[in-house]
């Protein structure tokens, strides 16, 4: 259901993780159409998973109205991904039902 999340961007895309600070990470950007549990799953070209990000209904990305969540290019265990594609899978739980949207995010060095 496209009315339960929309509007999914990131910026920058493609970002330097290797840069400090704001610069060296993306936000992923959507809007929601009410408070919803929310699952970023974010998988690299082959399809392994790099990192996972939960955000609980409404806190910062799990709240209605547009959402930032920051990715900084680290995987789960806080190491540097490669550079490289990869796709955000964001799974939205809602009063509304679920849906996901995908985004793709290149990463450079």
């Amino acid at each position: 259901n496209a009315s339960i999340i929309s509007g999914v961007s990131n910026f920058p895309n493609p970002f330097d993780s290797r840069k400090g600070g704001e610069q060296g990470k993306t936000r992923i950007t959507y809007t929601l159409n009410s408070d919803s549990d929310i699952t970023i799953t974010i998988y690299d070209a082959l399809g392994y998973l790099a990192k996972t990000i939960g955000c609980a209904p409404g806190s910062e990305g799990g709240r209605a109205g547009q959402n930032f969540v920051p990715w900084a290019g680290r995987n789960d265990a806080g190491v540097a991904v490669s550079k490289g594609g990869y796709t955000a899978r964001i799974k939205v739980k809602g009063q509304g039902g679920s849906a996901q949207a995908i985004r793709k995010i290149g990463v450079i060095h």
